[in-house]
């Protein structure tokens, strides 16, 4: 039996995805080299835009077209919150909410479930290894649909992630990124311990490799935690993902975001305290419906005066189920006209970034190589371009020479 997966969204979803590949494995399953030539199609859905859904329809269409023999099977928050759609395209599809995803390699199998909270021994064709410790949020923005999709909170044992950290490490993985829904809510359901005591763990093991963040919740960015990081030395990546979505507090109020623009502020002075230039990098949503002219003003100012690394921007995505549903939407054409300058202000963030960081010395993860040079990615999430081929998932220390378009060149030097 051959099996395909399609993955749409998040890194959570990814790390799902892979660790489910592993248990059909286990089981004899062979991996498909695409949808057309597989006896189980595995779609693991995302629905935080309509991009996202029309994605994963689109996916089904074309499979239940070309393949009308495959056993489709659909995961993830597209299947939790609206099977229905898709079971419109595909009435023989088997669903399976988030909070049975685990299970569908047994379930298919006929076998009772075995759950390792996603646990991966590798990760295919990747320099990087994706951790899962925590999922759920409870935040409830306007926006989000994400807390009615992955409404339990809950988180892997630390004993489970020291050990897949471990086995990561030996299989030759130098980057670990740790993920979760909302990772800051962590909390071991054996030792009580919180994300400052997984990372105190983590750091106590032997090996060379690195620690990345995905993600951060600004509220949950604490001096605490800053410390225990900063502890870490180069075992720890100095890149921090906070998402902002909004400049204004007006904004925000209406967002259902648990923070000031001031409070952010601090938070990112907490990190520039404890780690020289980290790579800052926020999440930026254009075109919330309340947004104004003069609050998108402010959005742009803010953005500025934090001298972020780069921006993640996205476009306002009504989502039925949720508060902002209810609002009326912008125009199209000023959603776009935002976008284009709040994009051109990232471009200059990355330039500044970048070039912020020439004649420093740099610890890089070599990704891959291409017509004599390779592609590295230092521990502050910046891109750098190397002299000369180097062996992928090695670590490298680079000098600076220059940067281009938020990217960086160097050159190896001695450690």
């Amino acid at each position: 039996m051959k099996v395909y997966f399609k993955t749409v969204g998040c890194r959570v979803n990814q790390v799902e995805t892979q660790s489910l590949a592993e248990k059909f494995s286990s089981l004899g399953y062979e991996p498909a080299a695409g949808p057309e030539e597989a006896d189980v199609v595995v779609v693991n859905s995302c629905s935080v835009t309509e991009y996202a859904d029309r994605d994963t329809l689109n996916f089904i269409r074309k499979t239940a077209a070309a393949n009308p023999k495959a056993r489709l099977v659909v995961t993830g928050c597209m299947a939790t919150l609206d099977p229905r759609k898709i079971l419109e395209l595909a009435p023989g599809a088997a669903i399976f909410h988030n909070k049975d995803k685990e299970t569908i390699p047994y379930s298919l199998a006929g076998l009772p479930p075995k759950e390792d909270f996603f646990s991966v021994s590798k990760f295919s064709g990747r320099t990087r290894a994706f951790i899962k410790v925590q999922d759920g949020c409870n935040l409830r923005c306007a926006y989000c649909l994400v807390p009615s999709a992955r409404s339990d909170i809950k988180s892997k044992k630390i004993s489970a992630a020291i050990d897949e950290v471990k086995n990561l490490a030996s299989a030759g993985f130098k980057e670990m990124v740790i993920c979760g829904t909302r990772l800051g809510m962590y909390k071991c359901p054996e030792t009580g311990l919180d994300l400052i005591g997984l990372m105190a763990e983590l750091f106590k093991l032997p090996g060379d490799f690195r620690i990345r963040f995905s993600s951060l919740e600004p509220v949950e960015v604490s001096e605490e935690l800053a410390v225990v990081l900063k502890g870490g030395g180069e075992r720890f990546c100095d890149y921090f993902h906070l998402p902002l979505q909004a400049g204004s507090d007006a904004v925000l109020g209406a967002m259902g975001r648990p923070y000031t623009i001031a409070e952010y502020m601090k938070k990112l002075e907490i990190l520039r305290k404890n780690f020289k230039e980290p790579g800052l990098f926020a999440d930026v949503i254009v075109g919330f419906p309340t947004e104004t002219e003069e609050q998108f003003a402010e959005t742009l100012t803010f953005v500025e005066e934090c001298c972020f690394a780069g921006l993640h921007i996205f476009r306002f995505s009504r989502r039925p189920g949720t508060r902002a549903y209810a609002l009326k939407p912008l125009s199209p054409k000023i959603v776009k006209e935002r976008a284009e300058r709040l994009r051109a202000l990232d471009a200059r963030l990355r330039a500044s970034y970048a070039a912020s960081m020439c004649g420093r010395s740099l610890k890089v993860l070599v990704l891959k190589n291409k017509g004599g040079s390779a592609l590295g990615l230092a521990s502050n999430f910046l891109n750098v371009s190397l002299k000369g081929e180097f062996k992928p998932g090695s670590f490298i220390k680079a000098r600076i020479t220059g940067a281009m378009r938020g990217s960086c060149s160097g050159e190896q030097v001695q450690p």
